[in-house]
């Protein structure tokens, strides 16, 4: 199954069909830019193989680089958040391939069937909620700023 090993695959089989048959396939060669961060978010994306950079720019650091996905993990939730601007940048690590379902549609799919609805939003939390606390652990590691990009006070 297309879901397996994903977070998706919480959802019930029918759920699973619903969301396949509202999904495009999408290729990246590694190095291209899926998109740049304040740009429309159009998709909600599963990485079905390959890995994914999340960036952010930071104005004392220039882009710096918070998050890689790889297979069976989302990204770019904002399309199911208004105002559906992307809050980072996303770029191919290596050749990747992924599924994108189109945020409006997927919003449509909520308000038609509330289960549904339910089960998407949990489990975006809950992967938002693992993100967060893996971007506070770098913070205070340190980890996520190299000594030479800290800026001069």
């Amino acid at each position: 199954m297309v879901w397996h090993g994903t977070v998706l695959a919480r959802f019930s089989p029918a759920l699973q069909e619903k969301l396949l048959a509202h999904s495009e396939p999408f290729q990246f060669a590694a190095g291209r830019t899926i998109f740049e961060e304040g740009s429309p978010s159009l998709y909600l994306y599963v990485v079905k193989s390959g890995r994914v950079a999340i960036e952010v720019h930071f104005p004392a650091w220039g882009r710096r680089q918070i998050l890689t996905v790889g297979p069976g993990e989302v990204f770019s939730w904002s399309a199911l958040v208004e105002p559906r601007l992307e809050t980072a940048s996303a770029r191919a690590l290596e050749d990747t391939e992924v599924l994108g379902i189109k945020g409006g549609e997927l919003m449509d799919l909520c308000r038609e069937d509330p289960e549904f609805g339910f089960q998407l939003y949990r489990t975006l939390a809950e992967v938002i909620t693992d993100r967060l606390v893996t971007t506070r652990r770098q913070l205070l590691e340190g980890a996520a700023w190299p000594q030479e990009a800290t800026p001069s006070r």
